[in-house]
């Protein structure tokens, strides 16, 4: 395990490498930066595979959580970003995966909550970390959009504003990923009250809560801008909130659990 992750980390920082050098160098090619990317994200699958499989995949910790998210976000930001928007996001990406890596290999693969119970409890956990994934990166374009109104406001450019794209694009995206994790958090939260026991059980209460919370506040914010056309930037700070509740709800839960109480 430790040459695969090894080869994780050096195929994901010589990605970054590339595409920061794509933000100095204008017209620098793309097809390296993608070929090296895709490879980090095989090489990323295989290690979390690698890891879970060491324990029958019986056990799901916080530090293979943090790992699933940051597959997912590479991966989905791989197959989908845009080349205009990706220079900046996927390099703060595929760092942020790199690191996942290294927490993974120091973590057990037995320590943890079990996950072999029943096949219902799997699917609620996939839908969960897909949902929390897309709303993270939906969250970068937020923070993107708030970087970009303010240079707008104050009349700012910068050499990285360059490459940043036109505001309505992020804006678009955002909506798009918001609207599509939201409708996963709702599945995901209906899918833990139809496959398990209780989900305000000890130990499931305060993530069931501010879960739900979360996914009100998007909600709030989908709503608002598909049916009143409502946009600015009260609605991408509310949506950042709302990822620092799940993010509390889930990993901080989990990290109590997995960490303090263990």
């Amino acid at each position: 395990m430790l040459s695969l992750l090894v080869l994780t980390l050096l195929l994901y920082i010589a990605s970054t490498t590339v595409m920061w050098r794509q933000l100095a160098i204008a017209g620098a090619p793309q097809k390296l930066s993608w070929a090296i990317a895709s490879a980090a994200v095989i090489s990323h699958g295989f290690l979390l595979w690698v890891y879970l499989a060491g324990d029958d995949f019986d056990h799901l910790n916080v530090a293979s959580s943090l790992s699933v998210v940051a597959f997912l976000l590479a991966l989905i930001s791989l197959i989908s970003i845009k080349r205009n928007s990706g220079l900046v996001l996927r390099p703060v990406i595929y760092l942020f995966a790199a690191i996942s890596c290294i927490i993974l290999w120091l973590s057990p693969a037995s320590w943890g909550a079990t996950i072999a119970e029943t096949h219902g409890l799997v699917i609620h956990i996939v839908l969960s970390l897909l949902a929390y994934a897309i709303l993270m990166l939906a969250t970068l374009y937020a923070v993107q959009l708030l970087y970009l109104t303010y240079l707008l406001k104050n009349h700012r450019m910068n050499a990285l504003a360059s490459y940043l794209p036109p505001l309505m694009v992020v804006e678009s995206y955002f909506f798009r990923l918001l609207s599509t994790g939201t409708l996963l958090l709702f599945i995901a939260i209906g899918s833990g009250f139809v496959f398990l026991n209780d989900m305000f059980a000890q130990g499931q209460s305060h993530k069931t809560l501010l879960s739900s919370v979360a996914a009100i506040i998007y909600l709030s914010v989908v709503l608002l801008h598909g049916v009143s056309n409502i946009r600015g930037r009260s609605l991408v700070i509310a949506s950042v909130i709302a990822s620092i509740i799940l993010s509390l709800g889930y990993f901080g839960s989990r990290f109590v659990r997995d960490v303090l109480l263990s």
